[in-house]
């Protein structure tokens, strides 16, 4: 059975600089250092749940009621927290939800750490990738597709560019962008890939799922590129090291498999310990 995605963290970082922000100085100034106590709580409150929490009346009675401090002084801090960008004022005023661009920043890196799928889908302060001008995208159709790649010594072998025609789709998108690695002008270099990896008689739909699981990643991730090229050589590059991990515990499975079999088949059996028959 799946196990549920967990959209909560169990941890969040706390960077040595916390106190040099200018913004948690102008914080302590306003309210006094109890209030660090303030927004820390409320900071474990949103992460404990993901990146944002829904607005609720009783909050200030909820922080109050950990931290020791008067519900009134709880709701100056988090408007002091409002005006100095600690937490994002529009979402608050017009969807009753606290959260800020720096939380779901940290949010993404700590599930990324963590080689989690999740997304910042619902209340997103990130910026989306920016995206080519019709200019742009002419400048790099014009451009050739070269690929190479370092791979063992004792193959000491390169791939050759995928191909020496202008690319027709360079728009960003990764979709676009991995129809085009396994089209069939790239058909003579996927195969050589394919033995550069090691791999079997379906060779090209092993490196299929690898390149998908390879982009499944960098869409979590919103991994940027600048072009076709740059794209292509992350791919093989992070191909290569998910295929090398993949084998290691493939023999690893393998090694611990044949360890139980040779067990089994032994006919040695233990007949007791000290004063007993093995003595």
């Amino acid at each position: 059975m799946a196990r549920i995605a967990k959209s909560g963290l169990e941890y969040f970082p706390f960077d040595i600089d916390f106190f040099q922000d200018i913004r948690i100085r102008k914080l302590i100034k306003r309210q006094g250092g109890k209030a660090v106590t303030v927004y820390a709580l409320l900071l474990c409150l949103i992460y404990k749940n993901g990146y944002y929490m829904q607005w609720d009346d009783e909050l200030p009675f909820i922080v109050s009621e950990t931290s020791g401090f008067d519900e009134a002084y709880i709701s100056e801090v988090i408007k002091t927290c409002l005006s100095l960008g600690l937490f994002d004022k529009a979402l608050l005023s017009n969807e009753q939800v606290l959260t800020s661009k720096g939380i779901q920043v940290r949010y993404c890196n700590i599930q990324r750490l963590n080689k989690r799928m999740s997304r910042i889908d619902k209340y997103s302060l990130l910026e989306s990738p920016p995206q080519k001008t019709t200019e742009n995208k002419a400048k790099d159709a014009t451009k050739s597709v070269k690929l190479k790649t370092t791979v063992s010594p004792q193959v000491k072998t390169h791939v050759q560019s995928f191909t020496n025609k202008p690319v027709a789709m360079v728009s960003g998108n990764n979709a676009e962008m991995l129809a085009e690695f396994f089209s069939d002008n790239h058909s003579e270099n996927l195969n050589m890939l394919c033995k550069n990896f090691g791999l079997g008689p379906d060779g090209i739909d092993s490196l299929r799922t690898l390149a998908k699981a390879v982009v499944a990643e960098w869409e979590l991730s919103r991994t940027e590129h600048k072009d076709y090229s740059d794209w292509s050589r992350h791919l093989i590059s992070s191909m290569r090291i998910k295929h090398r991990d993949s084998q290691g515990v493939q023999n690893k499975q393998k090694s611990n498999s044949q360890s139980e079999s040779q067990s089994q088949s032994s006919d040695y059996s233990f007949k007791g310990g000290f004063g007993g028959a093995d003595v």
